[in-house]
């Protein structure tokens, strides 16, 4: 058994457990089914926050009463543990740690549907109504550096370098979708000179709002020339590698 069933398993003992006492949990009739949905689907890690909505129908095909409760689980980050419904519906925060991955959740809103017995030889088959569903669900929220499609757009501020000795070299983190991606640590690295040029940062730059990461390049160059800089960081487990950018110097 997977850490995932055993997780779901023991949510349903946690639901069944509580059902029995009375007034402690106000659960949903067994049979009744539960769908997830995460707004947004992806976060950044340290502190990211998605809505987590339930929507829960008893077997009869209506929703369950107001106040109903839904218990949430997940392998990374934080979620609030219960939820109430209101017309059906309960919602809860997910919110990322310092972990980037994929974040599965579940939610357990009521015990499966009982076992019907088999019908006896030549008798007529029982009427079934409305909807019957094993009272969980789940859905997953990526975090952090998984979304890490590429490092692209590399420029510097002034794109020359003069007498200030110095300028501000800049890299933003898209996904797939070219968005840019906050919170994502970017390391920059001289490619030509090592000699003559380094940047103040050695460490991680992590990117801002826009996806965008600046490190401050400086030259100890007296003549004139050509810097070729590039910045990297981790998606997926893998190295994404910016192209490189050239700077003049002088």
């Amino acid at each position: 058994m997977t850490r995932r069933l055993r997780r779901l398993a023991l949510g349903v003992g946690v639901v069944g457990s509580l059902t029995a006492c009375a007034g402690v949990l106000f659960a949903a009739p067994p049979g009744s089914s539960c769908s997830l949905i995460a707004n947004p689907p992806f976060v950044a890690s340290d502190g990211g926050v998605s809505a987590i909505t339930a929507f829960v129908v008893e077997p009869a095909g209506t929703t369950v009463s107001d106040g109903t409760v839904v218990l949430f689980f997940t392998d990374i980050g934080l979620i609030d543990r219960q939820g109430k419904t209101r017309d059906g519906i309960a919602r809860v925060n997910f919110t990322s740690d310092s972990r980037s991955g994929v974040a599965h959740i579940s939610a357990i809103c009521g015990g499966a549907a009982p076992t019907t017995p088999a019908a006896s030889p030549g008798a007529s088959p029982a009427p079934t109504t409305g909807v019957s569903g094993n009272g969980s669900a789940s859905t997953t929220v990526t975090v952090g550096n998984v979304r890490v499609k590429a490092v692209c757009c590399v420029r510097a501020e002034p794109p020359r370098i003069t007498v200030s000795n110095s300028t501000h070299v800049f890299a933003r983190v898209i996904d797939e979708n070219g968005n840019g991606i906050p919170n994502v640590p970017v390391f920059f690295d001289v490619v030509t000179d090592k000699a003559t040029e380094f940047f103040d940062v050695q460490g991680p730059v992590f990117t801002n709002q826009s996806g965008e990461a600046e490190n401050v390049m400086r030259t100890k160059r007296e003549l004139a020339g050509n810097a070729t800089v590039r910045a990297r960081a981790i998606g997926a487990g893998v190295e994404v590698v910016s192209e490189t950018f050239t700077i003049a110097i002088r």
